[in-house]
């Protein structure tokens, strides 16, 4: 059988729900959106293109970025300040079957747990999803070294 892992995922906001967090995990969207951002120096406000998934398999030239954790770097039009915004990422490690939700705001037990069930609930609402769910390991990092370590290791593997 073909395996039907998710390669494109998406959520809108800078800082989103838990439950949109989870929710980018299963739908099959683009990889960016766009957000409003304020300058941190001049107040300005400007929309951005953010990366919301990265496929290390099709997306080879953000490996560095990921292993960064400078993925998303803005810089405001109006004074040329460089932003990397604080947020989560989805992390497809493909062929690996392993999906991984690198959050520095879910460094707490009980907010993983929260988005473990919501993933669960959701890959759990049809049998498509339920085989992806079923197929996929699911992580949550909120440490920024433990998805290097992860990078390093698919690097190695898939001489990347």
């Amino acid at each position: 059988m073909a395996k039907k892992t998710p390669t494109a995922l998406h959520h809108t906001t800078l800082k989103s729900p838990l439950d949109t967090r989870v929710v980018q995990l299963v739908m099959l969207m683009p990889g960016k959106s766009k957000v409003e951002i304020k300058c941190e120096k001049c107040g300005r406000v400007f929309e951005a293109d953010v990366i919301d998934h990265v496929d290390l398999h099709e997306d080879r030239d953000l490996i560095k970025a990921v292993k960064s954790g400078k993925v998303n770097r803005v810089v405001c039009p109006k004074c040329k300040k460089v932003m990397y915004l604080d947020r989560s990422l989805v992390v497809n490690f493909d062929p690996d079957n392993l999906i991984v939700l690198y959050d520095p705001a879910a460094s707490s037990k009980e907010v993983q747990e929260i988005l473990l069930r919501n993933y669960q609930g959701i890959v759990s609402y049809n049998e498509v999803l339920e085989e992806v769910g079923q197929e996929t390991e699911f992580k949550i990092i909120s440490d920024l070294a433990q998805l290097k370590k992860l990078v390093d290791k698919y690097i190695k593997e898939h001489n990347t």
